[in-house]
């Protein structure tokens, strides 16, 4: 059964994540946004809404599963969907200086909060709270200042759906994503059950890797349509969404502390992922654009990181 799950998963997301990006580039087209936009609020929302689940059902009773499942999907995000995207990228352009340090700003600030949160000893309700609201203003950001972006955008899709169908194919999309990685999910958690991995790790590790499976597809359909410019921005609206709404909703919701047992390697492992997000927007250019070797080392490292990360974690 955990196999039928996994298939049916695996299928699910392919055909979910390609009616996703087709719908969603077309909308984007339409509504005359750059593909980077695109990434940060339409398709970073849709393939974030398993994490949303998964808080939302272990948040009251199970806190740290959720906190591990939203620092584990963030680690999965930068370390193998964007190292992946570094490798399968060949000579397209990802414009990830689109993505203003401004954007930024808000998921650094609350990144940082959560991280000294442990030795502050702050209200959850609170702290919840300046989550929502940081990204409340991180998507007022993304939206007043895409349009003075003159940069170079992907190519433009090679066709635009009407609206009422692009609008149609994008919902079908992220609720076949939705259930997909549900299936995949359960699948995984069964086989962490025969293997005896413990709650701690199967959270960072096997949840995490079965509700970010929709960014993963989702990216990498893009690149493959030629829209590498939106690939950076759902890494980073997807990163935006867990941390601030799911991490958010997780404090809301708790009705019992959030163990810190194995908090701590987590939070430190966040942060350092946090921190190559804001890489490109502090030394990269727009006139400037490193070599396809390069980039591929930098993926192989970054993917490299990522299972550094999950055996600091274990």
């Amino acid at each position: 059964m955990a196999t039928l799950h996994l298939l049916l998963g695996l299928a699910g997301l392919l055909i979910g994540s390609d009616v996703a990006v087709r719908g969603s580039i077309s909308l984007a087209s339409r509504w005359g946004w750059p593909s980077w936009v695109t990434g940060l609020l339409l398709l970073a929302l849709g393939t974030s809404l398993p994490e949303l689940f998964v808080c939302i059902a272990s948040a009251p009773e199970y806190p740290g599963l959720a906190a591990g499942n939203i620092f584990g999907s963030n680690a999965f995000n930068v370390g193998m969907v964007l190292g992946m995207t570094l490798i399968l990228k060949g000579s397209a352009r990802l414009n990830v200086k689109s993505v203003h340090l401004a954007t930024l700003m808000p998921l650094t600030v609350c990144t940082l909060l959560t991280f000294l949160l442990p030795g502050l000893g702050l209200d959850l309700y609170w702290t919840s709270s300046v989550m929502l609201i940081g990204y409340a203003i991180m998507v007022l950001i993304s939206i007043a200042g895409h349009k003075e972006l003159q940069v170079h955008d992907d190519a433009a899709p090679e066709k635009i759906l009407p609206v009422t169908i692009a609008l149609a194919a994008t919902l079908f999309g992220f609720l076949m994503l939705a259930f997909a990685s549900q299936w995949f999910l359960e699948g995984a958690l069964e086989l962490a059950d025969r293997f005896g991995w413990k709650e701690g790790f199967a959270g960072f590790v096997i949840t995490a890797v079965g509700t970010s499976a929709p960014e993963l597809f989702t990216s990498v359909r893009a690149l493959r349509l030629g829209h590498a410019g939106a690939v950076f921005g759902n890494v980073v609206g997807s990163n935006a969404f867990n941390l601030m709404v799911a991490g958010g909703v997780v404090g809301l919701m708790a009705e019992v502390e959030v163990p810190e047992e194995g908090l701590r390697p987590q939070l430190w492992v966040n942060l350092g992922f946090m921190i190559v997000l804001l890489v490109p927007a502090l030394v990269t250019t727009r006139r400037r654009e490193i070599s396809i070797r390069a980039y591929k080392i930098l993926g192989f490292a970054l993917i490299g990181s990522y299972f550094v990360a999950a055996w600091v974690i274990q």
